[in-house]
């Protein structure tokens, strides 16, 4: 008798520990940090931001990191230029929130090719037209990559906050202009170029280092040079 009690005894024990294993939930994963310093360089010499390689990832691999509609323009501007642009305008990622611009990766032919498929054109005071594009151009862009991000956030940033979270940066540049001034903060090796806006909002703007040139060199027309 006792050797059946011993029995049952360990059979509910073996029941219950079951149970309580499967009630109770797994080591939980931490969740990976998207946050704005957090820059590293890839093995191709780009770089990767939010989780985003640019020049390799997809406009729709950042759709599914941002989880928000997005609004795709093509602007078309004065000088001949071309770019197509898609528009985030409320990510949130890590608490941070955020609008966020991509610059997408288009050759020349495709562009002019998109412009002439264009349902609809609006001119701006600048003189840049803003087309909004076909359908079937719309979805072959989901799979085509960005080069370019720029990262507005909602909350003020102050260069002492800014020097904490990405260094001493290798170049500043102040611009006045409509808005005030503005000083920009130039981190070649990162491709970044962070603006402190006397007035408006901050923007951070990413590009592949090896296209870093491009933005510093309007910069220094009319620009006074802070450090070098």
């Amino acid at each position: 008798m006792r050797e059946r009690y011993t029995f049952v005894g360990v059979l509910l024990f073996s029941i219950v520990a079951v149970g309580l294993g499967i009630m109770l939930p797994g080591e939980q994963k931490e969740k990976p940090l998207y946050l704005p310093w957090m820059i590293e360089k890839t093995e191709g010499g780009s770089i990767r931001v939010l989780g985003l390689e640019l020049g390799k990832s997809t406009l729709y691999e950042a759709q599914q990191r941002f989880q928000e509609v997005y609004e795709v323009t093509l602007f078309a501007h004065p000088d001949g230029s071309k770019v197509v642009e898609a528009y985030f305008d409320q990510t949130a990622l890590n608490g941070f929130r955020a609008r966020v611009v991509l610059v997408m990766k288009v050759s020349p032919e495709q562009l002019e090719d998109f412009y002439q498929r264009g349902v609809r054109i609006a001119t701006l005071g600048s003189g840049t037209r803003k087309v909004t594009l076909a359908d079937t151009d719309l979805k072959l862009l989901t799979s085509m990559p960005f080069d370019g991000l720029t990262y507005i956030p909602r909350a003020n940033l102050t260069a002492e906050l800014v020097e904490a979270r990405f260094g001493t940066p290798a170049q500043r540049i102040r611009k006045e202009g409509k808005e005030g001034v503005v000083e920009h903060w130039l981190y070649p090796e990162k491709g970044l170029d962070l603006s402190l806006h006397e007035n408006g909002k901050e923007v951070l703007q990413y590009v592949v280092p090896t296209h870093f040139e491009e933005l510093r060199k309007p910069l220094q027309v009319k620009g006074d040079l802070l450090s070098d």
